[in-house]
């Protein structure tokens, strides 16, 4: 009978995870056909160990169980499992709960084995008066359809999570799982040659996800809004076997299809969702959940050099691993193994129960469209005292993405992780009103595209559905054309194929890769260890774990009303009392062995993260409304003061354009390199005599960073567009590369390892403007820096926004000169030590000029005019001959202008009577201090009578009446206000009256408010003594050696602008074209400053730029007290304070007037005069 055969097989799956079932009244119930179970409760230990999920169970019950088999049919119809109301509650694993459950789970365990081991000779008793009709292996093959066919159905499942406060719920009304056909089409199917595949689908209605915080007493006082309400969403399954007989599926694809997922995140939730973040990464990494104190702990160079997969607190992709033998359980094969034993009458041989090889395991998840929105919420009382409050939510942000893929590939072989990814599209904007400024209410009219604040990539309409390639639910995708999918394990392989060309190419707007490999070393590739040792059989294995990620075209704009809901969302994620998550205490191993060091020195993991940037576009904009005095103090952590004084806000028209500052950024790469297993490794290192550089070298997190086409400039929003952008800070590339030492605490008494290093290189910069321009950048930084109690802006002259953006085609009186200043070949390094704190660095070359733009109609042509040079070449500038002599300019190979080091000693006993070394160098400056630049310098805008604000809409900023003691700026609900008008969000912390203030209220305040004026007096004058006790302590013990070229000042009574002929910025060589060349000499003044050096006593001479960090002999004159303060005679030396001058302080004066001789063009010779100083 076929029931002697399936019956036993469904009773042990029932009796396995159910509680005090009687096998008896079940088997009968399933000859019966149907059986009805109810008020079950499950086997917690059992699903512990199935899942190994790092939460443990807290209750677990089924109110109705039904299982129907269709005896009559069984090769035909499926065996149909519903349950209905099934509810589980978990929470976080803690250590002691760890170690209880550790030894409960054992002895289940064993009585788990025991109870199977006699369940399974039970089955043969019962199987063994078989039906002589039945041929051999019909048994075996009707028993896997009928496991291939058995359908589930879930309705109502309730999972509930618990953590502090934290109540996170899921329900889902309705789930089932059934086979489908190669069409996805629901059907009756089997495991049949040659395609040896198996489909399954199922079906989810109505999940609803709620996040709620409840009391001290567990309670939940307020219900909020759901973070996921009422979504369905389809998962599709394949499987595909080796061969016919295989019980484990080679390759597994679980992928889930969503069309449409939107997400709701209230302020209080927030810290909730946040702590749930905090605690995937958590246990992604290891940190929590899996370290048990009774188990010991591996040895960190055997888990770096061997890699045992099994051992402990590896991380979550073991975890994550380990759902695959419950996904697809071998003990299958055990059973059926006992059914063809008892059906042949022999035993199988060894080649069909070798141990199955790791199946590839696929996870993919795809969202056609996605929002999350963010809610502002407030307590509304009802009319009755005694009447309970209710939670109103208001929606102020918006984040929308489209085409999102998220999908991981594991193999346990080989050990094999990949995450990817991705994003077609997002963006984010404003909703509703923020802070009690009605910004975008319905009633406002204001555009879609001024709500967008943040975009990137593509909409699917120009994209397409690539965001589904390779995926189950893609028409064209191996598994939906008969054809076997290729996965690439090879991490070489990975990298090669799935570039950051590919996943741009792909999705268009965000783009993630992390893959994690061990790979064995040793290239022998899989062997027999059954005659081998432990020690033989643990090869060594190379881990490697890289993070590629890529934000394709990115648009932001930074205004106000973005900037508010950015913020209040920061301070409403910071409101919260959690504890962080602790790692696991690791214990000490004992010192290393030299084969373990040697395993160190071949290969040490690391973690790689990579970021790039494409086409980066951030815009600020001039604050419409500023609110931000509200909201800074409590992100940086001050004390919140009341505001007091209540304030009616009057509305403001909006004034177009609105001016704005835009940054621009072709493409940033950055990379961060970290020990995998630091405080290991760290330990390990530091507690060597004499690490090698390679051990030292893996002990630091590595930061590159590399941005290029970085350009900065002005425009403004103007009917929704802006308006070409004017250039302040041309195209330019840098780069940072840093250091940091993994716990410093460790190597705080070896002072010659360095724990933090940087280098900083520019090799150009350059920022032009004209003077109205600055003052529009200075003025849209106060909108920001500035605020009044209400919020209004400040007001714009609108002669400066005509005099910036000029229209095209509008006479203009006089061009403003454009000031010009640029930097080149900037080097920067810094090394911090135990004992001292030292930097060195060059600067190249720096100029500075003036440019007068040409105006084609008149004829006028642009003037370059040079205002300072360096290096130049100011040798004997005060000599007449100079202006008859040909001096090329400085070239590239000329010294650096500026070369510097400096050290100074940490603070501490030990460097208490060691001062810092200060070594500069600077080469010849001319400065010519033309008109031009006094034009520039006292440009102001045309007085205007009309000042418009750059603000509030008609509206916008709604007077509310509050009580003058609440305040919030958290996200705590406020009582209801007692006007029957609709009121704002009641977090806004903005307070006003019906009645205005005596007191005015046109004075700007800072953004981040000071203490009272007589804390402040005090504190500023305590802060002063301390800073020039410092510094004179300082200045006692300073090593000082300064090289000062001479400098020469040029003071034309007119502008000097250089000639076409010179190289530009040339000064002296613009001095000397007029002086030859030109009709008319202007009048210039020459003063030329001397050459400055100054040795400190005893010191000798260092080159000024040195490797970091350096040592300075100490000064032959410091024990020759009796000298200190006197004053030597030599013409050459002036000694003071341990300090010498070795040089004449020569300054000497050239003044060249402008003398026309009559019947000459040539000018006449400047008249020289000298000054010479020596000081005695």
């Amino acid at each position: 009978m076929l029931e002697s055969y399936v019956t036993p097989l469904l009773m042990s799956y029932v009796n396995k995870y159910i509680k005090n079932l009687k096998p008896s009244d079940l088997q009968l119930s399933l000859w019966g056909g149907d059986v009805v179970l109810s008020k079950l409760d499950l086997k917690l230990d059992v699903l512990e160990q199935e899942l190994k999920l790092p939460f443990t169970f807290m209750s677990g019950h089924i109110h109705e169980l039904r299982i129907h088999v269709p005896w009559t049919k069984l090769g035909s119809e499926p065996v149909v499992i519903t349950i209905n109301t099934m509810e589980c509650i978990l929470k976080l694993r803690d250590g002691a709960q760890d170690d209880h459950e550790s030894g409960s789970s054992s002895t289940s365990r064993s009585v788990s084995d025991s109870s199977k081991a006699v369940a399974k000779p039970r089955r043969l008793q019962q199987a063994a008066p078989s039906d002589p009709d039945l041929p051999p292996g019909y048994v075996q093959s009707l028993i896997r359809r009928v496991v291939n066919n058995v359908n589930i159905v879930v309705n109502n499942l309730i999972l509930k999570y618990v953590e502090d406060d934290i109540v996170l719920s899921v329900n889902i009304t309705s789930a089932e799982c059934y086979t489908v056909d190669d069409l996805w089409e629901r059907a009756f199917m089997d495991i049949t040659a040659p395609e040896l595949v198996l489909r399954k689908l199922i079906n989810f209605a109505d999940c609803t996800v709620c996040l709620d915080k409840r009391n001290a007493s567990g309670k939940i006082e307020f219900y909020q809004d759901p973070l996921l309400y009422k979504c369905s969403f389809r998962t599709r399954l394949h499987f595909t076997y080796d061969n016919i007989n295989s019980k484990i599926p080679s390759v597994i694809k679980i992928h889930t299809m969503v069309e449409s997922l939107k997400l709701s995140i209230t302020d209080q939730q927030l810290p909730m969702f946040i702590r749930i973040l905090e605690l995937i990464i958590a246990l992604y990494y290891g940190e929590i959940g899996a370290h048990k104190e009774d188990e010991g702990e591996e040895d960190f160079l055997l888990k770096a050099t061997s890699g045992n997969p099994d051992e402990p607190n590896q991380g979550w992709v073991s975890w994550a691993w380990s759902f695959v033998p419950a996904i697809v359980s071998t003990e299958e094969e055990g059973e059926d193994g006992l059914y063809q034993q008892q059906e042949t009458g022999s035993i199988p041989n060894s080649s069909q129960h070798h141990t199955p090889k790791d199946p590839i395991v696929s996870i993919g998840f795809y969202c056609t469209k996605a929002s999350v929105t963010f809610k502002l919420t407030e307590t509304q009382s009802e009319s009755s005292y005694y009447s309970p409050q209710k939670v109103k939510s208001k929606e102020v942000l918006c984040l929308e993405q489209e085409g999102i893929t998220i999908e991981v590939s594991a193999h346990d072989g080989e050990p094999f992780f990949d995450c990817q990814i991705g994003f077609v599209g997002c963006r984010a904007l404003c909703l509703k009103s923020i802070m009690g400024v009605r910004d975008f209410e319905e009633n406002m009219n204001r555009r879609e595209e001024d709500a967008v604040f943040f975009s990137c990539g593509d909409s699917l309409s120009s994209k397409g559905m690539t965001y589904l390639t390779n995926s189950l639910f893609d028409y064209r995708s191996p598994e939906n054309n008969g054809v076997r999918a290729e996965f690439i394990l090879d991490a070489a392989n990975h990298k090669e194929t799935y570039t950051e060309i590919a996943g741009m190419h792909r999705f268009g707007a965000f783009y993630m890769d992390y893959l994690y490999t061990m790979e064995d070393s040793s290239g022998k590739g899989s062997q027999d260890f059954s005659g081998m040792s432990i020690e033989e059989v643990v090869p060594a294995v190379q881990e490697t774990s890289i993070k590629r990620l890529v934000v394709g075209p990115l648009d932001i704009r930074l205004h106000s009303s973005a900037i508010h809901r950015i913020l209040k969302m920061v301070t409403c994620a910071m409101d919260h009392e959690y504890e962080p998550y602790c790692k696991a205490q690791r214990e000490n191993s004992g010192p290393a062995t030299p084969e373990e060091i040697s395993h160190l020195e071949e290969f040490i993991p690391t973690r790689l993260t990579c970021l790039t940037l494409l086409q980066v576009s951030v815009t600020v904009s001039m604050a419409e409304f500023n609110l931000l005095h509200t909201l800074m103090p409590v992100i940086m952590g001050h004390k919140v003061v009341p505001i007091v004084n209540s304030i009616h806000t009057t509305p403001h028209q909006p004034v177009r354009p609105l001016p704005s500052v835009q940054f621009q950024v072709e493409r940033v790469n950055f990379e961060h390199s970290v020990p995998m297993y630091a405080p290991e490794l760290v330990t390990t290192v530091s507690s060597l005599s004499q690490p090698s550089d390679n051990l030292l070298h893996h002990c630091y997190a590595h930061l590159y960073l590399k941005v290029f086409g970085f350009q900065a400039g002005l425009t403004c929003q103007d009917k929704g567009s802006f308006l070409p952008l004017i250039p302040i800070i041309p195209s330019f590339s840098t780069a940072l590369y840093g250091k940091l030492i993994q716990m410093p605490a460790l190597w705080s008494k070896r002072s010659s390892v360095p724990t933090t290093e940087f280098i900083f290189e520019l090799p150009h910069f350059t920022i032009q403007a004209t003077r109205a321009q600055t003052l529009l950048l200075q003025t849209i930084c106060q909108s920001w820096t500035h605020s009044m109690v209400n919020g209004a802006p400040v007001t714009l002259n609108e002669s400066l926004l005509t005099e910036v953006y000029k229209a095209p085609g509008v006479k203009y009186p006089g061009p403003s000169p454009t000031l010009e200043g640029s930097v080149q070949n900037l080097e920067l390094k810094f090394c911090s030590r135990a004992t001292v704190k030292c930097a060195s660095g060059t600067v190249g070359a720096v100029k500075v000029c003036a440019r007068t733009p040409g105006v084609c109609s008149c004829g006028v042509k642009e003037k370059l005019v040079p205002l300072i040079q360096g290096p130049s070449d100011t040798k004997e500038l005060h000599m007449s001959r100079w202006l008859n002599e040909i001096r090329k300019p400085e070239s590239l190979l000329a010294p650096d202008l500026l070369a510097f080091s400096i050290q100074v000693p940490q603070q501490g006993d030990d460097c208490r009577n060691s001062g810092a070394v200060l070594l500069v160098s600077v080469q010849g400056i001319a400065i010519n201090v033309d008109p031009i630049f006094c034009t520039w310098l006292l440009y102001q805008p045309h007085r205007d009578t009309q000042h418009r604000p750059v603000g509030a809409y008609v509206d916008m900023l709604q007077p509310v009446c509050r009580r003058e003691d609440e305040v919030s700026v958290g996200s705590t609900p406020l009582v209801k206000q007692s006007s029957n008008q609709a009121s704002d969000y009641a977090s806004s912390p903005v307070k006003t009256k019906t009645v205005t203030e005596s007191r005015p209220l046109s004075i700007p305040m800072r953004v981040m408010p000071d203490t009272t004026a007589a804390e402040s007096w005090t504190t500023s004058e305590e802060r002063m003594k301390e800073l020039i006790a410092h510094a004179w302590d300082a200045v006692k013990r300073l090593t000082l050696q300064l090289e000062l070229q001479p400098c020469c000042v040029f003071l034309p009574n007119d502008s000097l602008p250089s000639p076409s002929t010179i190289i530009c910025g040339d000064i002296p060589g613009t001095v000397r074209s007029w002086y030859h060349n030109q009709t008319s000499m202007p009048g210039t003044l020459v003063v030329c400053l001397p050459q400055i050096t100054i040795l400190s006593a005893g010191h000798k001479y260092m080159e000024p730029l040195q490797e970091l960090p350096f040592v300075v002999s100490k000064p032959i004159l410091e024990e020759d007290v009796k000298n200190r303060g006197e004053r030597k005679t030599t013409a050459k030396t002036v000694t003071s304070a341990a300090l010498s001058i070795n040089s004449f302080l020569l300054f000497e004066m050239v003044f060249i007037p402008h003398i026309q001789c009559s019947g000459s063009k040539q000018p006449a010779k400047g008249i020289l005069v000298k000054v010479l100083f020596v000081a005695l």
